[in-house]
């Protein structure tokens, strides 16, 4: 009797979390044994498809997580930053703060260019006001 046709998508998603998160979380995530664990990755040696859509799953794993960490690492820069804006009577601090708050918002600006925004709030580009001399 032949062996059962791998699912492809299942594997690729189990060996990325498996690279993620370890075997063991994996393993019992997904539901599969160690040795299944093994086999895909085995498979991804010769199988083309797998190799392909584990590729493309990790990518996007990773992207995802690059995001998130870096829209979290902006919001607590800025709360800090806006914190010493608030509490500063040092002219030059609060200075390089406004300077710093510029930046991040240039880049949160330039790295949501040609996102969509129906699948992000945050792709909307505010406008930018500017002080008079």
């Amino acid at each position: 009797m032949a062996a059962p046709k791998r699912d492809n998508a299942k594997a690729a998603r189990v060996l990325v979390d498996a690279e993620l998160t370890g075997n063991a979380t994996a393993c019992r995530e997904h539901e599969v044994t160690t040795r299944t664990l093994q086999r895909y990755r085995q498979a991804l040696e010769h199988d083309t498809e797998l190799s392909q859509l584990f590729a493309e799953h990790l990518r996007t794993a990773v992207e995802r997580h690059w995001a998130d960490e870096l829209d979290d690492t902006m919001t607590a820069t800025i709360t800090r930053l806006r914190g010493l804006v608030e509490d500063s009577d040092d002219l030059h601090a609060v200075t390089g703060a406004f300077r710093a708050l510029a930046e991040l918002a240039l880049t949160r600006e330039a790295l949501n260019l040609g996102a969509d925004p129906a699948d992000d709030d945050r792709a909307t580009v505010q406008p930018v006001r500017r002080l008079n001399n």
